[in-house]
């Protein structure tokens, strides 16, 4: 066709996709999507239903129009009851939802937020009985644990506590199970260069101009930074 002299170009009929940007509003206002470049990762992938990820911490809004419809059944680590059980996944603080809302909060459904993953299936384990949402280490790492027994296959927990070793230890438990511990450094602006969990992702946390934010740990045990600093997100 080009050696005709009447064409300016040649090209294949491609099959082309929508541009993914979620029609939520308040996307708007979550800059974190901006600074992750969110926007082209969506255009391959706003996740799967089959995929499910754990969200450990003081439970969730089990009727937020946001997260509702993709909650799977959770569990309760203090009182060590599946929520098919009877057990309690309510959320007493709202830390909880924030939380599972930046994971998994339904994107394109005119509703509210977007968060990462659209269409991921999210289950909540209560890891706490307490208003304050503050919880043992041992009900941190057993509710880890069983998340990944049942089926999550990334396990969110956003307590202070990495040090520990038991974080590692459960780390290493459930990268046996085929699944990944995500634990937050915590907000203390501490150096944690003692200690270095091979089997968990720590998570560090950043601001809008991509830098450490201030309260953030740091140090050779961190091992992604994420935003972290006014976050919209879901809430009770």
């Amino acid at each position: 066709l080009m050696a005709t002299g009447n064409y300016q170009y040649v090209e294949p009929d491609w099959i082309c996709y929508p541009v993914a940007v979620p029609n939520d509003p308040q996307y708007s206002q979550q800059w974190h999507h901006v600074n992750m470049q969110s926007a082209p990762a969506w255009d391959f992938s706003t996740g799967s239903s089959s995929f499910v990820a754990a969200v450990c911490d003081s439970g969730v809004d089990k009727d937020h129009p946001d997260l509702q419809a993709h909650l799977v059944s959770g569990y309760n680590a203090v009182d060590r009851i599946p929520e098919s059980q009877g057990g309690q996944v309510g959320d007493l603080n709202g830390h909880g939802t924030m939380c599972a809302g930046c994971v998994g909060a339904i994107g394109n459904n005119g509703i509210g937020v977007a968060g990462m993953n659209w269409s991921i299936s999210l289950m909540p384990v209560r890891v706490s009985n307490d208003s304050s949402g503050s919880a043992s280490m041992s009900n941190l790492t057993h509710g880890a644990l069983w998340a990944a027994q049942n089926g999550a296959k990334t396990v969110s927990v956003s307590f202070t506590g990495v040090e520990s070793s038991s974080v590692g230890t459960t780390g290493t438990a459930i990268r046996a199970l085929d699944a990944l511990l995500f634990w937050a450094a915590d907000n203390y602006n501490q150096n944690h260069s003692s200690f270095d969990w091979e089997d968990v992702t720590v998570v560090g946390a950043t601001d809008q101009n991509d830098d450490k934010a201030s309260f953030s740990s740091y140090g050779v045990a961190i091992d992604v930074m994420a935003p972290g600093v006014s976050i919209t997100t879901t809430t009770n």
